[in-house]
């Protein structure tokens, strides 16, 4: 049941999108990253979707050869393949 305050809200098809797929869990995390880093996430199974809030980082994707630039705003689903969130493509 959709609270009234949510009655309000914009349309949101990620919503939609996951309230079809019934997940069987979720997470949430958060990072805030300042000055060089690079954060490696490890291949896995299953959907997830990472979403940029602010500022800008570099997303490399194991097997794809050019580093695409992420903006806040833009949303992430990868297909499964490890990948990185960089502050400069190089950084270990």
């Amino acid at each position: 049941m959709a609270s009234k305050d949510s009655e309000h809200l914009p349309f949101d098809p990620l919503s939609d999108v996951l309230a079809l797929l019934k997940p069987a869990s979720y997470g949430v995390r958060g990072l805030d990253a300042g000055g060089a880093w690079s954060v490696a996430f490890p291949a896995v199974e299953g959907i997830k979707c990472y979403a940029l809030q602010e500022g800008a980082c570099w997303l490399l994707v194991d097997g794809v050869g050019d580093a695409l630039r992420l903006n806040a705003g833009d949303c992430v689903l990868p297909d499964g393949r490890a990948f990185t969130f960089c502050s400069e493509p190089g950084l270990p």
